[in-house]
């Protein structure tokens, strides 16, 4: 059975044009499709893009609840340092006090026992010399009357009461230059033993307590701010025009497929031998 060439071709060319416009139907729909799912992942990764940085923000802020707690407790262990460093320094002074008091006191006895003993020996050693004195005049004295009762007369007798006069003279004299000497050590021992009694004064001195500062409170953390997620932009929708040009490319291949079906089909319709009216008994022989 023959095939008209122009029927074959408008099949053929009606064939490729129906695939090719279902074929673009459907590149259509996965476009609108891959459009509306990567649509819905970009809301999607938005949303939990919010939700990360919340979450993010939260966690900063327990840890840093946890860090302000952990510096509060180290805060108060060093505020009972400072504490306890001041009762030491407070302990320390009391008994440097206690230990400037004793000692100031012990000082001040002695000094006032040795003062007592310096005076009392310049007191025994001034009798002693004025006993003396005394025992020396009377001798003195009693040689004298002596002489004058003998009665005896002459330049021995004066020069006898001479000599008395001139050694209780001397004598006199001496316990001056004496009284004057013991005058001069008193005054130095009494120096001495001021001089003594100020150094174990000043032995010891009050104690200077040091300064303890408080340490610093920690600050109590800022809220964590949240940082959005950059905007961006998901893009237009898939439009027509690709869609006509498919159409217009299934079209144009449905064209050309039915133009070469037709080809092709009138080309077995041409017959092989000479056409007719040709051959050896033609009308003009």
């Amino acid at each position: 059975m023959a095939i008209d060439p122009i029927t074959g071709g408008l099949i053929i060319g009606g064939l490729n044009t129906a695939v090719g416009m279902f074929g673009a139907s459907a590149a259509q729909a996965q476009r609108k499709q891959d459009y509306v799912n990567q649509a819905a992942y970009q809301d999607a990764n938005n949303e939990f893009s919010m939700w990360q940085a919340g979450f993010n923000a939260q966690v900063q802020d327990t840890n840093n609840q946890n860090k302000y707690w952990q510096q509060t407790v180290n805060h108060n262990q060093q505020m009972a340092f400072a504490h306890s460093q001041r009762n030491v320094e407070l302990m320390n002074a009391i008994n440097q006090a206690g230990v400037v008091r004793d000692t100031r006191v012990q000082a001040g006895v002695s000094y006032t026992r040795d003062a007592e003993a310096i005076q009392a020996a310049m007191g025994e050693q001034e009798m002693q010399a004025a006993v003396a004195q005394q025992q020396y005049t009377y001798r003195a004295l009693q040689a004298r009357a002596s002489v004058q009762a003998s009665g005896m007369e002459g330049n021995s007798v004066d020069r006898i009461v001479n000599d008395y006069a001139r050694q209780l003279g001397d004598a006199m004299t001496l316990e001056a230059i004496n009284a004057d000497i013991r005058d001069r050590q008193y005054t130095r021992a009494q120096a001495g033993k001021v001089s003594e009694y100020m150094s174990r004064w000043n032995s010891q001195t009050f104690y200077n307590e040091q300064e303890v500062f408080n340490p610093l409170p920690p600050f109590a953390p800022l809220p964590t701010l949240i940082q959005p997620p950059p905007p961006s932009m998901k893009g237009g929708a898939p439009g027509n025009a690709a869609y006509a040009a498919d159409v217009a490319g299934a079209v144009v291949g449905g064209v050309g497929a039915g133009f070469s079906t037709y080809t092709g089909l009138a080309g077995l319709k041409t017959p092989s031998g000479p056409g007719p009216g040709t051959g050896s008994t033609g009308k003009g022989s």
